[in-house]
Protein backbone atom coordinates (compact mmCIF):
# COMPACT_ATOMS: atom_id res chain seq x y z
CA UNK A 1 0.00 0.00 0.00
CA UNK A 2 1.03 3.72 -0.83
CA UNK A 3 -1.42 5.12 1.41
CA UNK A 4 -4.24 4.92 3.65
CA UNK A 5 -6.61 7.54 4.25
CA UNK A 6 -9.21 8.04 6.55
CA UNK A 7 -12.70 9.39 6.26
CA UNK A 8 -16.30 9.57 6.57
CA UNK A 9 -18.94 8.89 3.47
CA UNK A 10 -22.92 8.61 3.39
CA UNK A 11 -22.09 8.40 7.61
CA UNK A 12 -20.36 5.78 7.32
CA UNK A 13 -16.36 5.74 8.51
CA UNK A 14 -14.27 4.75 5.14
CA UNK A 15 -10.70 3.97 4.65
CA UNK A 16 -9.43 4.89 1.14
CA UNK A 17 -6.35 2.50 -0.44
CA UNK A 18 -3.88 3.74 -2.43
CA UNK A 19 -1.83 0.91 -4.06
CA UNK A 20 0.06 -0.58 -6.60
CA UNK A 21 -2.01 -3.05 -8.93
CA UNK A 22 1.26 -4.71 -9.83
CA UNK A 23 2.19 -5.65 -6.53
CA UNK A 24 -1.09 -6.47 -5.35
CA UNK A 25 -4.69 -7.27 -6.27
CA UNK A 26 -7.79 -5.83 -4.18
CA UNK A 27 -8.90 -9.89 -3.62
CA UNK A 28 -5.27 -10.71 -1.93
CA UNK A 29 -6.07 -7.43 0.31
CA UNK A 30 -9.73 -8.16 0.78
CA UNK A 31 -8.76 -12.05 1.49
CA UNK A 32 -5.89 -10.67 3.58
CA UNK A 33 -8.43 -8.88 5.77
CA UNK A 34 -11.42 -11.55 6.25
CA UNK A 35 -8.43 -13.63 7.30
CA UNK A 36 -7.50 -11.09 9.84
CA UNK A 37 -11.67 -10.83 10.83
CA UNK A 38 -11.39 -7.44 10.05
CA UNK A 39 -12.99 -7.48 6.30
CA UNK A 40 -16.19 -4.98 6.21
CA UNK A 41 -16.77 -4.68 2.48
CA UNK A 42 -15.00 -3.01 -0.45
CA UNK A 43 -16.55 0.18 -2.20
CA UNK A 44 -16.54 0.44 -6.18
CA UNK A 45 -13.77 3.17 -7.21
CA UNK A 46 -16.02 6.42 -7.26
Amino acid sequence: MNKVTKGFRWLREINTVYYDPGVVTVEEMENALKKAKTYRGTAENQ
